[in-house]
């Protein structure tokens, strides 16, 4: 099958999975459990935000968001590599954005580095999360230090990134303890036998059962295309922004590291098809996610209360769809970070849709951008670039 006659069947099957998903509007009280706590750490997240008069609120609810996994060890666990991930690339931004300066030969080839090399760890570490927030935070990082041109103020920069995710963190840290622990306590202060913990806290509800990732040696080819085709896209879109003035820099940089993590399960024999599935979901969950928010946001006329019920409906519908068994899981995920980019504004709220389009349209460059690099090199090397011998 031709490049673009798989993306077209996986886009259907993706449209079909997603109709699936909705008519099935019947949460279990597990799934149902998780989307309470995925839209109280965003709401927590985003009030924080706002009384601390962080520069951008979206980072700290993305990280209430990203953060909240389906059992209480994988939330904690996701937490301390977003954050260990977040610092150690914080650091290598301010060190290699401040040395660097305002010079595009030079800052282009190491952002491509940057981004190769998460891409690269990020798909054979045990801890891929933190390659991927480290690979993000220290490309936007290096690249703000070339507008910035002082240490002092990219440590600022820095700072103030490593505090907005450390807010949605321990937003989310804080709902998952929560209700992982509140059951126990009460029972405690009741003088009455433990209530056993909610059955989310134990397993991943909604995600299927998936087979562990092959091994390193088995994927090292793959990796190493992977990375390379990282690599070639965040120097496109950094050369492209940095040329143009292009917007919406952060969101292409996400997308051009976070679509070429495999996901698990993927087969070491064709990468391919894994790839661009997460293309294919991410872009239609990102049109979704676009359309509904920049239709609320004049709805909502900047009032408080109801831009919290408009984002907790958004958020709810997508932790629904993402713990579902009908193949839409990956689409639900993006159209939550997608809505969530589209719908809270930097420093409070707004109906005003143009930063709204800006990050829309910095997801959409970097998809574009990706997957133009994908096929080129998918041609450069033959039909057997992502078939890889797992011998």
């Amino acid at each position: 099958m031709s490049f673009m006659g798989e993306h077209n069947q996986i886009c259907r099957a993706a449209v079909a999975s997603l109709g699936r998903e909705l008519a099935a509007w019947r949460p279990s009280r597990d799934r149902a459990t998780f989307g309470v706590e995925t839209v109280l750490s965003v709401a927590l997240a985003v009030g924080a935000a706002h009384a601390l008069h962080l520069s951008n609120t979206w980072w700290a609810a993305i990280s209430g968001f990203a953060v909240m996994q389906t059992s209480f060890t994988g939330s904690v666990q996701r937490a301390a590599h977003r954050m260990l991930g977040t610092l150690s690339g914080a650091v290598l931004g301010i060190v290699a954005g401040s040395s660097l300066g305002d010079r595009p030969w030079l800052f282009v080839p190491v952002l491509a580095g940057i981004g190769g090399v998460a891409v690269y760890y990020g798909n054979g570490s045990r801890a891929p999360y933190a390659w991927v927030l480290g690979g993000v935070t220290a490309l936007l990082v290096t690249y703000e230090a070339h507008l910035l041109l002082s240490v002092r103020s990219t440590a600022i920069f820095a700072a103030l990134r490593v505090a907005e995710v450390a807010v949605g963190t321990v937003s989310c840290v804080i709902v998952t303890s929560a209700f992982h622990f509140g059951p126990r306590w009460y029972a405690r202060a009741r003088a009455r036998p433990a209530v056993p913990a909610p059955a989310h806290a134990d397993h991943d509800v909604g995600t299927p059962a998936m087979p562990d990732k092959p091994s390193s040696n088995a994927m090292q080819p793959g990796r190493v295309l992977l990375s390379v085709q990282s690599a070639l896209a965040v120097a496109i879109l950094a050369t492209l922004t940095y040329s143009l003035n292009l917007p919406g820099f952060a969101q292409a940089m996400v997308t051009a590291i976070a679509v070429l993590i495999l996901p698990a399960g993927a087969p070491a024999h064709d990468m391919r098809r894994p790839i661009t599935e997460k293309m294919m979901h991410r872009l239609l969950g990102c049109l979704l996610a676009g359309a509904l928010g920049i239709a609320l946001l004049p709805l909502m006329q900047g009032q408080v209360v109801l831009c919290m019920l408009a984002l907790s409906f958004g958020v709810w519908i997508g932790c629904h769809v993402q713990t579902g068994q009908e193949g839409a899981s990956y689409v639900g995920r993006q159209f939550t970070i997608a809505f969530i980019m589209v719908f809270v504004q930097d420093h409070q709220w707004s109906a005003d849709p143009v930063p709204a389009l800006m990050r829309l349209s910095g997801i959409l460059a970097g998809i574009v951008v990706i997957t133009a690099v994908v096929l080129a090199t998918s041609r450069l090397h033959g039909p057997s670039a992502f078939r890889i011998s797992a011998r």
